[in-house]
This record gives structure tokens, C-alpha cells and sequence, in this order.
């Protein structure tokens, strides 16, 4: 069963987002306004720190890492921080709501 988390913060007037599904892989994803630019898989379920690059499209343009550590097996909760400008700023995470599952009057609908 996999969880997912996402993380959230403006920065330079641009929305920045990081989505991450914990499952058998673990699957980032990097998102500036509403849109996919990066992502990556971490395969294992070993302590590891992924970090995420983009070019934000401000003008000029500037240049952001976003480091997710992920937990091992028994570990806590991942966190995200934005790297940007000699400055490490923890993004906060979001509420991601549960997908609702099919119950059984949905099957006579």
C-alpha cells in the first residue's frame, strides 16, 4: 500500500510544489505552478536523500534545488527543503486527501 505526501511553498512569486508516493518505489515529482518539471525515482527502503533541479521561469531566470529526505523502513515522515539562493527553507506539507474507494451503491449507479 503505498502513502502519499506533498509539499508546498512560494518562492519568487512561483508556485513550488514536491509530490512523493512512499510504495515499493518512491516516486517524486517537482512542480512550478501547476506544472511537471522534474522527477525521479528512489528504489529500497533505505534513509535517502533525493535532491530535484529546475530553473524557475521568472526573469531572469533562477535556478532552485529542492532536497526530499526520505525515511528508512522504520523511520518518520519525509520532509522537503527548498535550496535557493545560499538559503535552506523547509517546505510545510499539505494535506494530500484520501481517494475515496467505490462503495457498493456506486456499483448500481
Amino acid at each position: 500500500m503505498s502513502r502519499e505526501y506533498h509539499f508546498h511553498c512560494e518562492h519568487a512569486g512561483c508556485s513550488v510544489t514536491v509530490g512523493l508516493r512512499m510504495g515499493g518505489t518512491r516516486e517524486l515529482e517537482l512542480l512550478v505552478d501547476g506544472k511537471q518539471v522534474a522527477a525521479a525515482r528512489a528504489r529500497g527502503h533505505h534513509a535517502q536523500t533525493v535532491v530535484l533541479t529546475t530553473i524557475l521561469p521568472t526573469d531572469p531566470p533562477r535556478g532552485i534545488d529542492v532536497e526530499v529526505t526520505l525515511p528508512g523502513m522504520l523511520g518518520d515522515d519525509p520532509s522537503s527543503t527548498l535550496l535557493a539562493g545560499g538559503e535552506r527553507r523547509p517546505m510545510p506539507a499539505r494535506e494530500v486527501p484520501r481517494r475515496a474507494r467505490a462503495t457498493e451503491a456506486d456499483w448500481y449507479s
